[in-house]
């Protein structure tokens, strides 16, 4: 008989094998979904993609943590959770090479102009011509919004490539770029001296529609934005628009306002847009490192310690 309950809300790993082998004998787990299983169950919570609201907190009777797989916690209440003592923890440093490397991937596919010449093969068409003119990757200048880890990654990565590096990060210190090869600027520099602007911000109600229309104004006609960071950040009607206007040449996103997208979204088929399903994050080494980071946390939590990835202090 095990000493704990840890309650999943939703399940997209399957077999909970990894989340075992760390929680041991110490816990049970199981999935909100089952018969019989209640919030009120749970001394501790596993969360993923379903929103956990203030109300849903209200039912957590004896819940020590919640613990989400993944960086954002922008789907939980977390205030709620604080006032009634529940630590919410996330893991924060799972797929630090996978998402720089996807948001590179997606910068020089469009750079590149990958999807075209891979529709005009896939048409029955040998285009040489037809595609924006491309011009070398050392000319051109990426702007990164957010130079955190994940920012600073795609920054070092671009700039070995020979680009040159701008950042426009409130938060930064100016002494935190000494060991990377970036130039901090204002936002709106940042903005108008892209040629790609890769976005990195946490989704906070200060960045929720931070990329608008207005943003999308003041880019080159000729540059792109790449949104790996969270759907909401970006506009999408307004970056719509701004494509079909021509104000800007592409965009690459693996986050979106609505996940999955609506089946009339124009983002799932614009001929300038790549899309990838919000894997930026995922590879086989970085899903198991999440999967034991919310392991440890809840470990951490019903063994009486504060979780090492504690995002609040109840």
């Amino acid at each position: 008989m095990r000493d704990y309950t840890v309650v999943a809300t939703d399940q997209n790993y399957g077999e909970f094998g990894v989340e075992r082998e760390i929680l041991g004998d110490l816990a049970e787990i199981r999935l909100l979904e089952e018969d019989g299983v209640s919030l009120a169950d749970a001394d501790a919570l596993i969360n993923h993609v379903d929103v956990v609201s203030a109300a849903d907190v209200a039912e957590l009777e004896d819940c020590r943590v919640i613990a989400r797989y993944g960086v954002g916690v922008d789907n939980i209440g977390v205030g709620a959770a604080t006032e009634r003592g529940i630590y919410v923890a996330n893991v924060p440093d799972y797929c630090l090479e996978e998402v720089p490397t996807h948001a590179v991937a997606l910068i020089l596919a469009l750079d590149r102009r990958l999807k075209q010449y891979d529709a005009a093969i896939a048409a029955g068409e040998w285009k040489t011509d037809g595609a924006a003119e491309i011009h070398r990757f050392s000319e051109q200048t990426v702007s990164v919004v957010g130079f955190g880890k994940l920012g600073r990654g795609v920054g070092d990565r671009t700039a070995a490539l020979g680009a040159t590096v701008l950042t426009a990060d409130p938060y930064l210190d100016p002494e935190d770029l000494a060991d990377h090869d970036a130039e901090l600027v204002p936002f709106e520099e940042a903005v108008e001296r892209a040629d790609y602007l890769s976005v990195h911000s946490p989704l906070t109600p200060e960045t929720e529609g931070l990329i608008d229309a207005g943003v999308l104004a003041r880019m080159k006609e000729t540059s792109s934005l790449v949104n790996v960071a969270r759907g909401p950040v970006v506009d999408e009607t307004a970056l719509v628009e701004a494509l079909d206007a021509g104000e800007i040449a592409g965009a690459g996103i693996d986050v979106f306002e609505e996940e999955p997208p609506a089946p009339d979204s124009r983002l799932r088929d614009h001929p300038r847009v790549v899309t990838t399903p919000h894997q930026a994050w995922y590879s086989e080494e970085s899903e198991r490192e999440c999967r034991e980071g919310v392991a440890r946390a809840i470990r951490q939590a019903l063994e009486g310690k504060r979780p090492e990835t504690a995002v609040n202090d109840p």
